[in-house]
């Protein structure tokens, strides 16, 4: 059975932007409020956040085993369970981004990274893409968090962590993403990050 082929897609050339104003430039994104006028001739105004784009990045260990981080999130008003992720500096390598936040978070350095996925946030408002990556051959060190960033690891079996995705123990969308893309490698036969 072959896959479905993608779906047709409308002419993106024929969309054009009509202004653009920003009403805010902030550390970690810029918020624009964009005229368009679609192919169709229809012409509207959307709130845009523009973001460089982030990288996250699932520690597993040589039994299978990952290393998830605890920390809180403002916005959501809780502490979530998250894989160690961060955003993308300016001209700077998803995989690049993604070693040095797991540096940061967790102390540990990766032998290979292997990348799983990337995806957009939230397209309907955000130009933020993420980019996911499985983290092997780890080697521990001492974590560098941000001043900003109060963080705890925790290291379960991935079944475990694959689970809390299923119950809702994991409502993170980048970490429920990366796990979810390293079980179908697993369902698929490939060893999580190509050991």
């Amino acid at each position: 059975m072959s896959a479905a082929p993608p779906p047709r897609q409308s002419d993106v050339s024929a969309v054009r932007l009509l202004s653009r104003t920003f009403f805010h430039r902030g550390r970690v994104f810029d918020i624009s409020c964009d005229a368009l006028q679609l192919a169709s001739g229809a012409r509207l105004e959307l709130d845009v956040i523009h973001h460089l784009g982030g990288a996250a990045v699932l520690p597993v260990f040589d039994n299978d085993d990952v290393l998830l981080i605890q920390q809180y999130r403002h916005p959501a008003g809780q502490v979530l369970l998250e894989a160690p992720a961060g955003r993308l500096e300016l001209g700077e390598d998803p995989e690049t981004a993604a070693r040095r936040e797991l540096a940061e978070e967790t102390g540990y350095q990766a032998a290979r990274l292997t990348f799983i996925a990337k995806f957009y946030a939230l397209p309907g408002y955000s130009a933020e893409m993420l980019h996911c990556f499985l983290a092997t051959g780890l080697t521990p060190g001492a974590p560098r968090p941000d001043a900003d960033e109060d963080i705890r690891a925790v290291r379960m079996p991935f079944a475990a962590a694959r689970a809390l995705v299923d119950n809702g123990g994991i409502i993170d969308a980048k970490t429920m993403m990366t796990i979810l893309f390293a079980d179908a490698r697993r369902r698929d036969g490939a060893p999580l990050g190509g050991r």
